[in-house]
């Protein structure tokens, strides 16, 4: 009786904030549940044949849409928090959208992305078949702590997850490689040879890892994606990815190589590709420029790498930094980010800069080479957003941090440029 009233408030929640326009339902009607039936995530998850956690600092709502991309092109029932909602009240609110009122579903396989944190209490509860660690970097350190907290944390959970469990890592950031000594079971390492996104070591990395998944032959492309050959045992495959950047590469391998983990046809699934469309607000593709979703140093650093070779003067720039309990409320970390990466065409580019934090991204652009007077401050993002469009003649490219990308995609919607995310195709 306990599961079945909490199964009918998350639903009845879930009703109320969609029809006052509250949000996608996506947390509030896991929160409450759970405040009824703590166990409901164990007890609902349990009854999925087949569970995937993703987790790491950044890149996991790409990897884990990639991977039920590949799973419902091999014909399986996928069920995933699709909107980003990472703690366990997200799993909650997930679960509970797709289950009927005493619980039952049919399912093949979850995929489910989980916060740095929350993976401690939350993995075991979901009982997964396969675990994704993508990499460990700072971020709202506010919340985590230092990159060797977070650590320390993963390997005290890994000692709690069955030695059946299946374990993939990044290969490449010598911090996730200290993993392994804590998993009693068998691990796998992905990487990418000649560019490689090396992490920040606390550790000494002695020698090149043996990788089980590598991506080889890799070309850069700009915007439009990239190349690279894919390594798997004695298979190997021309892959065309049409997201941009180093980082993505290492989330395609992960998606891989946790696809070869379930059988599903590699081959195949290569070609799927060019019908895969990226995760709201993560390289994407908007009729008049891109938004790329910023949060911490390093995912920052990849984004204005990945962009900067491809402004052109007549492009505009958007940046916009929030300082919620969702985006981490330090936000000290953008003098870590290496915006001066970012001043191409400087001197002509049209920058505003927006959020709650809009001043303090002014100052750091400032010190990062932009002329003060070519500096717009606006910190409401609707108006910011009506500003870097007018007089648009080339590209418009959005930076925002998450809470603000997610009011950014609240003023999409409302235009009729975009639905809302929880309503996009998973």
């Amino acid at each position: 009786m306990r599961l079945l009233s909490a199964i009918l408030l998350g639903k009845f929640v879930a009703f109320l904030t969609k029809l006052f326009k509250l949000g996608g339902g996506s947390a509030a009607p896991g929160l409450y549940a759970l405040s009824i039936e703590p166990d409901l995530v164990k007890k609902l998850a349990l009854k999925i044949p087949k569970n995937v956690v993703v987790t790491g600092t950044n890149g996991k709502t790409t990897t884990a849409k990639m991977l039920a991309h590949f799973a419902k092109e091999s014909n399986l029932k996928v069920i995933r928090n699709h909107t980003g909602s990472n703690l366990e009240r997200g799993i909650a609110s997930t679960i509970i959208s797709y289950v009927n009122p005493w619980g039952k579903q049919k399912f093949d396989l979850g995929i489910w992305e989980l916060d740095e944190a929350a993976f401690n209490s939350v993995a075991p509860k979901l009982k997964p078949d396969l675990v994704v660690f993508l990499n460990i970097f700072r971020d709202q350190l506010d919340r985590y702590g230092e990159i060797n907290t977070v650590l320390k944390r993963w390997q005290e959970t890994l000692k709690k997850i069955p030695s059946q469990t299946k374990i993939l890592i990044n290969g490449d950031d010598a911090n996730i490689l200290e993993l392994a000594s804590s998993f009693k079971g068998h691990i796998q390492k992905f990487g990418v040879k000649d560019f490689k996104i090396v992490g920040e070591s606390i550790v000494h990395k002695k020698e090149q890892e043996n990788l089980d998944f590598e991506a080889k032959d890799v070309k850069l492309n700009g915007l439009n994606g990239s190349t690279f050959q894919l390594k798997i045992e004695n298979l190997k495959l021309k892959i065309n990815l049409p997201l941009p950047g180093i980082y993505h590469i290492y989330d395609t391998l992960a998606a891989f190589a946790s696809a070869y983990h379930l059988n599903l046809p590699i081959r195949r699934l290569a070609d799927t590709l060019k019908t895969y469309s990226p995760a709201f607000g993560r390289v994407e593709k908007l009729p008049f420029g891109y938004i790329f979703l910023i949060k911490n140093p390093a995912g920052a650093t990849q984004v204005f790498e990945t962009i900067a070779p491809n402004t052109k003067s007549d492009d505009h720039l958007l940046l916009a930094l929030n300082d919620n309990l969702a985006d981490g409320t330090d936000v000290s970390w953008i003098w870590d980010g290496e915006f001066e990466k970012l001043k191409v065409q400087s001197a002509k580019l049209k920058v505003i800069c927006s959020g709650d934090r809009a001043e303090d991204l002014a100052v750091r652009l400032k010190y990062a080479g932009f002329d003060p007077k070519k500096i717009t401050i606006e910190p409401d993002l609707k108006n910011a957003f009506r500003q870097a469009r007018s007089g648009l003649k080339g590209k418009l490219f959005i930076l925002p941090t998450y809470t603000a990308m997610l009011e950014l995609q609240s003023t999409l919607a409302k235009s009729g440029l975009k639905k809302h995310y929880w309503e996009e195709s998973d």
